[in-house]
Order: C-alpha cells, then sequence, then structure tokens
C-alpha cells in the first residue's frame, strides 16, 4: 500500500490516470477510500487485529483511532463498526457505540457482536428492542461458536431467570 499522489523534487506532483479514475469514483461513492489507496483485506484484518489485541490490553483510546480510520477507509466494513462500537462503549460512548453497532448491522444483520452489544445498551435504557436484538445474536450464533453468541445465551438465560422469579412474586399491590 502506497500513496496515491507522488512528488516528483520540489514542486511537480503527479498523479497517475488510473488514480484520478479511482478518486473520481470515490467522489461519487462507488468506492471506499480504502480502495482508492489499495488496502487488501489481508492488510485490513491485520490492522483490525492489532486493535482487538489493544482493546483486550485495556489500551481503548489506541483501539479506537485504529477502528476509526479502518472504518472511515471503509464505511461499509461491518465487522470494523462493530468492534469500533465495542471500543465507544468500553469508552462510555454509549450513544456512538449504539450509532456503530446500528451501522454494522444495516451491513450485516447477523452480526453477532453488534446485534448482543446492541441489544444490550438498549436493554439498559429500557428499549424493547434490546430483546430483539439479543434473540437475534443467538439466532445468528445458535451453538455459541463466538464470544457474542456465548453472551447472547447468557443474557437469554439472565433474562428469563428474571421473569420467571417476577412470575413466581405474584402480581404487585
Amino acid at each position: 500500500m502506497g500513496r496515491i499522489i507522488k512528488y516528483e523534487g520540489d514542486t511537480t506532483m503527479q498523479i497517475k490516470t488510473e488514480t484520478v479514475g479511482k478518486l473520481k469514483a470515490f467522489a461519487r461513492g462507488e468506492v471506499t477510500w480504502a480502495e482508492v489507496e489499495g488496502m487488501t483485506f489481508e492488510e485490513a484484518k491485520a490492522i483490525a487485529q492489532v486493535g482487538c489485541e489493544l482493546a483486550a490490553a485495556g489500551r481503548y483510546e489506541e483501539a479506537r483511532v485504529l477502528f476509526e480510520g479502518l472504518v472511515e477507509g471503509n464505511p461499509k466494513d461491518a465487522a470494523s463498526r462493530a468492534a469500533l462500537g465495542t471500543v465507544y462503549q468500553k469508552l462510555g460512548r454509549l450513544e456512538d457505540a449504539i450509532t456503530e453497532y446500528s451501522a454494522a448491522l444495516e451491513r450485516d444483520p447477523r452480526n453477532p457482536v453488534a446485534l448482543v452489544n446492541r441489544g444490550e445498551l438498549y436493554l439498559r435504557q429500557g428499549n424493547r428492542q434490546g430483546f430483539t436484538d439479543v434473540a437475534n445474536a443467538v439466532e445468528a450464533d445458535p451453538q455459541g461458536e463466538t464470544v457474542a453468541g456465548r453472551r447472547a445465551r447468557a443474557l437469554v438465560k439472565a433474562i428469563t431467570l428474571v421473569a420467571v422469579e417476577k412470575l413466581k412474586e405474584g402480581p404487585q399491590a
């Protein structure tokens, strides 16, 4: 991956015809900036992995910078948007987190990370959509193969236990 604008000497700037075409396509919304720059899936995945490792180490601000860059370069990347939402959630930026989870779900309605995390945030707000999101997260990963899928299953169990206890208490006077 290299710079798209090359400088020769101190004053001459040359842009390849191919690059001009890519820039025009970007301006028309036909390609992402990552595509203009020639970022490969493998490069984006490597950057995302570093972001995940930073977040796992509690280095959320650094992870935020990486994921914001990935999302800026390719706003269509549902996984990076969900990861950015998770980082925002850890930083206490809950509305930003919901925005990123929702954007991820527009691209990938079965993204278990976005579903379970947005569901949890909605439930905390008293928004009933949270139940649907958590249920959809379980459906997206019914065997609990991912951390998000296992969290969704645990949330469903916890919600069910609370509901059963409320039923046992009977009507409140």
